[in-house]
């Protein structure tokens, strides 16, 4: 039961005492897990992308700026400061938009946290169970803070870019082992930084929300270990974080989450889209298993969908492969034509201007429902006039965390053994099977180089 004094807290009091608490217990085996399985699916997705042109960008930008050699960048090799090692990782572990989510902050929940940690974890020495609770820091902290704006987060902003750096400076902040009386620096500081646009979908800004976040985290607790001072309350503060980004707040919703572990939530993608077409997908894959359905039977394609997706996914004429990510009418297309939408190679510009997939995207229509709030709905009508109707909500949250770690396993082979080759690949997933017991994150670095397969 809550005392008075925890009644009494202000929001930002409440979560460092919370996070640091859960962080800092005896971790429950399925904690434990689910941290692992994050992890093992932030390897996969960052290693995956880690040759996309915009990790060579970010990687080009920070030889020009040098940096002292604190931390690595995965699969690329060589060492550049955590901060700007966070950038590049984490921006890394998103441009496939192929990472994890978690309902409690409606966004990407470990690609900044992860990248974090790992750069921290590197430049500091720490050992793997450190690691894991500084994950572990990270997305309890973002859940949290996700939870305040779960109702009212403001049209535009993209939570992974406004809510992942507040689990960012977390997982810096514990990996430090900053003071406690230092936490809500640390939080203040992010938190006049929070920022990110979902217009950003379809470009390499996207992506680059996490790495940002990342950067932002490391940073502000690094300030804050040195005396800088942010505003200690400057999430629930007037004028501050809440009241700028969000219209409502759920700070019941926040406090009714006290010592449960939230990272038991974090989803892990199927299909290398924007999470919000999976429901879409799976509706279509579903008719087309149960109805025969082919592109030649289809009159007409209504896809229902909660209004916020129309912000987010509804590009209608992809004309790049990130482009037909956050398209609805392309994925839907390319289910029912048979591309297969979990292989991160098949969304490319040739697909999205292919005459069959344009054809068909052309006979499909986009629909905001204001009754919706998660699942979607197809509506199909054929050219004998038959129709059919198939909803879907694929983000309802499993716990079942050893269920999540064979699919996240399965995926992490698939992702990661045609980048490092089949042994270095196994090698590599039994390393963060046993991260708990490591001395140092340092296995699972050098076990993601490229020159690690090339000399093999």
């Amino acid at each position: 039961m809550m005392n008075t004094n925890e009644k009494n807290q202000g929001i930002t009091e409440h979560i460092v005492d919370e996070v640091r608490r859960l962080a800092g217990a005896a971790l429950p085996a399925d904690a434990l897990e689910a941290a692992r399985n994050s992890v093992m699916d932030w390897m996969g997705v960052t290693i995956a992308g880690a040759d996309d042109a915009m990790v060579h960008s970010l990687i080009a930008a920070a030889n020009e700026q040098g940096g002292l050699p604190q931390a690595s960048i995965f699969w690329h090799g060589g060492r550049t400061s955590a901060s700007l090692a966070a950038l590049i990782n984490g921006s890394a572990s998103d441009s496939l938009d192929f990472a994890d989510s978690n309902q409690n902050m409606r966004g990407h929940s470990t690609p900044a946290v992860v990248a974090t940690a790992f750069a921290m974890a590197e430049s500091r020495k720490v050992s793997g169970i450190e690691f894991l609770r500084g994950v572990i820091a990270g997305v309890e902290t973002e859940c949290r803070v996700g939870l305040l704006v779960q109702k009212g987060l403001k049209p535009g902003f993209h939570p992974t870019g406004n809510i992942a750096p507040f689990g960012a400076a977390a997982a810096a902040a514990w990996l430090r082992d900053l003071p406690a009386e230092r936490w809500p620096h640390a939080l203040g500081v992010v938190a006049t930084q929070a920022s990110g646009l979902h217009n950003s979908g379809g470009t390499m800004s996207k992506p680059f929300h996490s790495g940002k976040a990342a950067m932002n985290g490391i940073l502000s607790a690094s300030l804050a270990a040195h005396g800088f001072n942010g505003r200690v309350n400057a999430i629930e503060a007037s004028e501050g974080f809440l009241s700028t980004h969000s219209d409502s707040v759920g700070e019941e919703l926040m406090r009714s989450a006290d010592g449960r572990y939230l990272i038991l939530d974090t989803g892990f993608k199927s299909h290398a889209a924007c999470g919000l077409t999976h429901d879409t997908i799976d509706n279509i894959l579903q008719a087309k298993r149960e109805h025969g359905l082919t592109a030649e039977k289809i009159r007409h394609i209504d896809i229902d969908v909660p209004v916020l997706h129309l912000r987010v996914c509804n590009i209608q004429v992809p004309v790049t492969g990130l482009q037909a990510k956050f398209s609805l009418r392309a994925v839907a297309a390319m289910a029912l034509l048979g591309d297969d939408t979990t292989d991160i190679n098949a969304y490319t510009a040739e697909l999205a201007a292919r005459p069959d997939l344009v054809a068909l995207s052309d006979r499909t229509t986009v629909n905001g429902r204001e009754e919706l709030k998660s699942a979607s709905v197809a509506n199909i009508e054929l050219t004998d006039g038959t129709h059919i109707s198939v909803k879907s909500d694929s983000r309802t949250p499993s716990r079942d965390q050893a269920k999540k770690r064979e699919a996240v396993s399965r995926k992490f082979l698939l992702l990661v053994t045609p980048v490092l080759g089949r042994e270095q690949a196994e090698a590599l997933h039994r390393s963060i099977g046993s991260l708990q017991d490591l001395d140092s994150v340092a296995p699972l670095i050098e076990g993601s180089l490229k020159c690690v397969a090339a000399a093999a």
